[in-house]
């Protein structure tokens, strides 16, 4: 296979999904009218530049972990760590696409700049240290979301609710704790079976079920409430002239439910785009959801 499809494989693009959380302003910002096709543009825009470096980043973590993946089921299965691309192709193609990416980016809009080497930065710090701290490994990616969310904002000069970061924030850390509950599952399996070789995060052996899941719990519980104080919140109405944003309550506490009935279940939730891209009925019911918020707020 060609080194290309290879390096573009490793940059993992159906998890570009995530990135998605880049055009929550524009969607928020549909009552003052703000958007045009300037707005579309710089969205995609940021979408793209984002999602290439991103991308480098993963590529780097594959080399970074090249070892430990080739003990891990699935993760084995990937270019680098399963030889068919070399580090030293995948290193150098990661690092001009990088640098490019942040040109590009530095041009485009300079707090965007600023973010996405925070983020860069952060991702480092944690692929080196933060990712072996219980607890803080979730927050991490959280806080990931939250700057996606902030390069939204700031590519159009959109003035961003705390509501909505601390949202993005509670809805990443459940994702995340779902994802290291599946990985644990996995990991349990595997070594009840008599694979004591397979090699999963070090941070799993420090969590148990009964942990996470009364995190989920707390996280479910807290994510709702605060997405529901936002809807009804008279500062909210009055910014986006309507009282009726408490009819998406039913969505969200749907797409959160259908999360957990695939998760505990149907044994999915380790990889959420998976979900995303398979599951008809909580695909559905986001597209729904933020139509019907479109619909109120315009």
């Amino acid at each position: 296979m060609s080194p290309v499809i290879l390096f573009v494989r490793s940059m993992r693009i159906h998890q570009w999904v995530k990135n998605v959380f880049i055009f929550a302003p524009m969607v928020f910002s549909l009552h003052k009218a703000q958007v045009d096709f300037n707005t579309i543009k710089n969205n995609l825009l940021a979408f793209l530049l984002f999602s290439l470096a991103a991308g480098c980043i993963y590529v780097f973590n594959d080399c970074f972990d090249k070892k430990k993946d080739q003990l891990h089921p699935d993760k084995k299965k990937r270019p680098i760590a399963s030889g068919d691309l070399s580090i030293g192709t995948a290193v150098g193609g990661a690092g001009v696409l990088l640098l490019l990416s942040l040109a590009a980016i530095f041009v485009f809009n300079l707090d965007f700049f600023y973010l996405a080497l925070v983020y860069i930065g952060m991702n480092l710090v944690y692929s080196s240290l933060l990712k072996k701290i219980v607890i803080l490994d979730v927050m991490v990616i959280a806080v990931g979301f939250v700057l996606r969310v902030e390069i939204g904002g700031v590519i159009n000069e959109i003035e961003l609710s705390r509501w909505i970061l601390i949202i993005t924030f509670l809805l990443a850390i459940f994702l995340g704790l779902i994802k290291r509950r599946q990985e644990l599952i996995k990991m349990n399996e595997a070594l009840s079976s008599g694979n004591t070789e397979i090699h999963t995060r070090k941070t799993l052996k420090k969590y148990n079920l009964a942990l996470l899941d009364q995190l989920i719990s707390i996280t479910t519980a807290t994510t709702l409430i605060s997405y529901i104080i936002y809807v009804i919140n008279p500062d909210i109405q009055q910014k986006f002239h309507t009282n009726y944003l408490y009819l998406t309550v039913p969505f969200v506490v749907f797409g959160i439910f259908r999360y957990l009935y695939l998760t505990y279940v149907k044994g999915k939730g380790e990889n959420p785009a998976e979900i995303i891209f398979s599951d008809i009925p909580f695909t559905a019911n986001a597209v729904v959801w933020v139509a019907v918020f479109i619909l109120l707020i315009i």
